[in-house]
């Protein structure tokens, strides 16, 4: 008789990564690109942030130009809206064409708005025709359904001309009503990422580069688990409410890179005009090997601090095993949008439009003054007048007069 040959069961291999929380693995992001700008956006980070599966993140690219829709990437799923107005083209840089393409398809929209995700990320190019026409659209359905919105909105450059950014601005200025929390990119930002001579298609990857690690960075930090944890329900306590200016970035330091750089860089993100400070609300996360310090801890927290000493403050820190002399933080902040923008005013180069505008005050000014010294010499003749007509009266009248 053959031996039967005894056949050893095989373990299953161990991961030495820690498993995710159950409860984290059930949070759901949708991210929307409106328009073919926000189409071609999204279909970037789709490539970029391949690591996150479709069961975590969805990236949706919605268009009335069904060309459009077909040349994206593979992982971008598609919807089309407002074919029965436009029948299957674009909006012909029309913002009213975008708006009623999706009002008369509001139905439809909804149903893009029905699949229980966690987060909708809204991601339009604006200053075109359906991008800025369809998003106030989506934006608002989205609010009427009670649901987590983030929007993403860049700006055109300025050589496009002061109409197409009014446009811009518009749509932001509808938008933020409806939308938790938003964040606004200039694309003039570009010109600051790099010094070298570089094509159209080259300089927006950048921009998208910039946003794909900061939305990596927030992903990271809500689906990898930490010694201090961050969950979702600490991802709404930030983004809770409405109209709230966002600040998000991601910054790295590695080898002899010390943590003012690192400051320096969680600071000022590139793609943006403002930062975090004066914040209402911050959430920030630190990854490093376990051999971080606590004096590091320390010093990133205090100038957290710092920059927001009115803050809510949530901190979280994950140990990477990856991370040998690394530290990464990811930084996310909302606040009062409109202290923020103000600061934003002040800082930006005064344009001639606007000092035309001011000369024009000025001037109203100075025309309200010459009216007013005007109407002040009238009084002083009439009451010289007065006076004459008093010393025309005969002496004793003039005492009578007085007495009374």
């Amino acid at each position: 008789m053959k031996k039967k040959k005894i056949v050893k069961e095989k373990k299953p291999k161990t991961s030495r990564q820690p498993k995710e929380d159950a409860s984290v693995k059930k949070v759901k992001i949708k991210v929307i690109g409106v328009g073919g700008g926000g189409g071609n956006i999204i279909s970037e980070l789709s490539k970029k942030l391949k690591d996150f599966s479709s069961s975590k993140v969805d990236f949706v690219a919605v268009n009335t130009d069904n060309q459009a829709l077909g040349a994206l990437h593979k992982k971008v799923k598609t919807f089309a809206f407002g074919q029965k107005l436009t029948f299957g083209l674009g909006a012909g840089r029309d913002v009213s064409t975008g708006e009623k393409a999706a009002k008369d398809d509001a139905e439809k929209i909804k149903s893009l708005f029905s699949d229980n995700k966690d987060l909708y990320i809204i991601v339009s190019s604006l200053g075109g025709g359906t991008g800025t026409g369809a998003s106030p659209v989506f934006s608002k359905i989205a609010s009427q359904m009670n649901l987590m919105t983030l929007g993403i909105f860049t700006l055109p450059f300025s050589f496009e001309g002061k109409k197409k950014m009014d446009t811009a601005w518009s749509a932001i200025e509808e938008m933020k009503n409806h939308l938790n929390a938003y964040m606004v990119l200039p694309n003039e930002k570009i010109f600051g990422l790099t010094k070298e001579e570089v094509s159209f298609t080259d300089s927006l990857n950048l921009l998208n580069n910039h946003l794909a690690g900061s939305l990596e960075g927030l992903l990271r930090t809500i689906y990898s688990p930490g010694v201090i944890n961050i969950d979702w329900a600490d991802i709404r306590t930030i983004l809770e409410g409405k109209k709230n200016l966002a600040y998000l970035n991601v910054a790295k330091v590695r080898g002899g890179q010390n943590l003012e750089e690192l400051l320096k860089k969680l600071i000022k993100n590139p793609i943006l005009d403002y930062d975090f400070e004066d914040a209402d609300n911050i959430m920030f996360n630190i990854e490093g090997s376990k051999d971080l310090s606590l004096q590091s801890l320390s010093l990133i927290s205090r100038k957290i601090n710092e920059m927001s000493p009115g803050a809510r403050i949530i901190f979280g820190l994950i140990n990477n095993p990856k991370m040998k002399n690394e530290i990464k933080v990811t930084i996310l902040s909302t606040g009062s949008s409109e202290r923020k923008e103000s600061k934003r005013k002040k800082k930006k180069e005064v344009k001639p439009e606007v000092k035309k505008q001011e000369k024009e005050k000025e001037a109203e000014k100075v025309r309200r003054t010459a009216l007013e010294i005007k109407e002040a010499e009238k009084k002083e003749i009439e009451k010289e007048e007065e006076d004459e007509k008093i010393f025309e009266i005969p002496a004793f009248l003039r005492k009578e007069k007085k007495k009374k």
